[in-house]
């Protein structure tokens, strides 16, 4: 079988890809580049693979690329961590409703062909408004709108899927990503690594941040908030195989899922435990920074829906996460050095 992936070039694609390949289907890459360059993992070399640079907005290169395919995953969107959500609101807005608009019209005309669905990989953040534990699907309908552009967006793409099933018959898959970790993400174009006062974040998401900043021993260390903010972390790989789970379910048309590791802590805690596994013995010492408004206090997932319809469980420990982010950040840092 053979699907298209858009943002395949992308930190969560690359492995999206990887997961598909080895499961025996033929893939075909979308990417335009423009958030990381050129890929920061090396895609596979694959006779069942092919890249193909160009803009997922663009309606006629998505349906030329969609021939032939019996899924399509609209991964593509402008993404970064708080910082990159703050500054390019009205880009993020924008771009990502042309991005998932083009989807799902390319979906509704090849429906009735080969196209059997299309899965629209969401976010976490369509729980922004959510005050208590143990997000759940159906949620996202009954509490306060996300009042991040960001979030608001991707809760649009739920129900861009939506309305093309409801109008068109279009089937769809929705799945909700937690926190994904893994080696890739790069720089986002808009940030730096300077030491000056201003610069908040490094990366755009907290855990290559704070191994790259463990990595310098930059002490006292420096987190946004009081610390006590929740998350759960979820490994690239497993991420990839629920997407791809989801996917490949026929249970799963016309739902949505959270997928999210088991493995959470507080964001002190986090930065104390990449602090030790980076800098054993050295002594630590935390500096609290004003927190962005829009920081979700706790972002605890219920995914039992998953584990009961897909048979996923993302069980990979928050050690050997770090350890694979760790590894490729001394990585890409030596190799900017040998340049």
């Amino acid at each position: 079988m053979k699907v298209l992936v858009t943002g395949a070039a992308g930190f969560l694609g690359g492995y999206v890809v990887e997961e598909l390949l080895t499961r025996g289907y033929t893939v075909v890459g979308l990417d335009n580049l423009t958030k990381y360059g050129r890929p920061a993992r090396t895609l596979p070399d694959h006779e069942r693979y092919t890249s193909v640079i160009g803009d997922a907005a663009d309606k006629s290169l998505l349906y030329e690329l969609s021939e032939d395919c019996d899924h399509f995953i609209a991964n593509a969107a402008l993404i970064g961590g708080v910082r990159y959500m703050k500054d390019l609101a009205y880009d993020i807005l924008s771009t990502n409703n042309h991005l998932v608009g083009a989807a799902a019209e390319v979906g509704i005309r090849r429906h009735g062909e080969k196209l059997r669905k299309v899965t629209y990989v969401s976010s976490s953040m369509v729980y922004e408004g959510h005050s208590g534990n143990g997000f759940r699907e159906g949620d996202e309908r009954v509490i306060a709108p996300p009042s991040t552009a960001y979030g608001f967006q991707k809760l649009a793409v739920e129900y861009y899927a939506k309305a093309a099933w409801s109008q068109y018959g279009l089937p769809y898959t929705i799945v909700r990503p937690f926190n994904c970790v893994g080696a890739g993400e790069r720089h986002a174009p808009h940030t730096s690594t300077s030491s000056d006062e201003q610069q908040r974040m490094v990366r755009g998401h907290v855990i290559p941040d704070f191994v790259e900043r463990a990595l310098r021993r930059e002490s006292p260390f420096r987190i946004l908030g009081d610390g006590n903010q929740y998350r759960t972390f979820t490994a690239a790989r497993d991420m990839a195989r629920g997407i791809v789970l989801a996917m490949e379910s026929d249970a799963a048309h016309n739902e949505d899922f959270n997928l999210s590791g088991r493995h959470g802590c507080t964001i002190a805690e986090l930065a104390r435990l990449v602090w030790d596994r980076i800098n054993p013995g050295e002594p630590f010492a935390l500096r609290r920074e004003e927190a962005f408004p829009d920081d979700v206090r706790v972002r605890r997932p219920d995914t039992r829906k998953a584990e009961k319809v897909l048979g996923f469980v993302a069980d990979t420990p928050l050690e050997v996460m770090l350890d694979e982010v760790a590894s490729w950040v001394r990585e890409t840092e030596l190799a900017t050095v040998r340049r």
